[in-house]
């Protein structure tokens, strides 16, 4: 079968992401992986530079994992989560992800993918803060330019308008401020670049009023916005602002966790922890969809 054959049953089947149907009529149909190296259905080879979506850490067509999925399907492959409930793949899990991520983090709920994980942490942050009598602290801070996903609260905390028209009016009570980009983040004279950008968030918080203010999300390094690193002062201050003003603090770390930036989570280059951390993409590395969060055990 011809890959325009293949491009005509897409068409008249498949809904695809992030779509534009004129150039989808030039697609290319994907056929096979092996470690760096995706096949068309025309035969060419090509390098994945992006690695999937950020996500195939491990490279393509790694046999032991695939043996791995099937060995489980055979023995057990659902069974619920809930109340009453568990198994033991995911007790083990739990605990080797204690063993890998941030001290302070030793539980884990987990999800399909990290649009879902965003979701979680909107519903954890507001559910502590419930159980705490604070049930109006309700609001969620997040940066311009950055990526969170696109389910509905996720896409109202992503902070990327091209996401939105189509979709809008967007979930009340999130809220944007500028990113730390040192190309296009202007600091007052006299200030550093990231700790005026972080105290973009002190401002946000006291026009919001602090008794309505859940939690701040933000990735260690913007992926889909730019791949903006901060600078070295920039997380430091914004754990300070967590602090004062009693803000979750939540690391998407979706893209930068289990080692894509040279340590294990990526918050970990500027000696602070999260009270929740998102992941997902490079826990599985495709091969089976799935995410989660972590929390703090305060």
């Amino acid at each position: 079968m011809t890959t325009q054959e293949l491009i005509a049953r897409d068409t008249a089947h498949l809904i695809h992401p992030l779509h534009n149907t004129q150039a989808h009529q030039s697609a290319r149909i994907w056929v096979k992986g092996e470690g760096a190296t995706l096949t068309d259905s025309d035969g060419t080879e090509f390098i994945d530079g992006l690695a999937g979506l950020w996500n195939v850490l491990a490279g393509h067509g790694r046999r032991e994992l695939a043996e791995a999925a099937r060995a489980q399907a055979e023995t057990l492959a659902y069974v619920s989560g809930y109340t009453g409930s568990s198994n033991l793949p995911a007790i083990e899990l739990a605990e080797r992800l204690a063993t890998l991520t941030y001290p302070s983090i030793n539980r884990f709920f987990f999800t399909c993918g990290g649009g879902e994980a965003t979701e979680s942490s909107i519903k954890m942050s507001r559910a502590y803060w419930k159980l705490r009598g604070r049930g109006e602290k309700t609001k969620v801070i997040s940066r311009i330019e950055g990526y969170h996903g696109v389910t509905m609260a996720a896409m109202s905390a992503t902070g990327m308008s091209a996401y939105w028209p189509l979709f809008e009016p967007r979930v009340p009570g999130f809220i944007h401020i500028p990113s730390p980009y040192p190309y296009r983040y202007e600091a007052p004279a006299g200030q550093s670049q990231g700790v005026s950008a972080a105290n973009e968030l002190e401002q946000a918080i006291l026009r919001e009023g602090a008794d309505t203010v859940a939690m701040f999300l933000a990735e260690p390094v913007q992926g889909a916005g730019g791949v903006i690193v901060p600078q070295d002062d920039y997380f430091p201050r914004i754990r300070e602002i967590c602090d004062k003003y009693e803000v979750l603090l939540v690391a998407d770390e979706v893209i930068t966790a289990f080692g894509r930036t040279g340590t294990m989570f990526a918050l970990d280059h500027w000696g602070i922890e999260p009270d929740i951390v998102q992941f997902a993409k490079a826990v599985t590395s495709g091969y089976v969809p799935f995410g989660g969060i972590g929390v703090n055990d305060v």
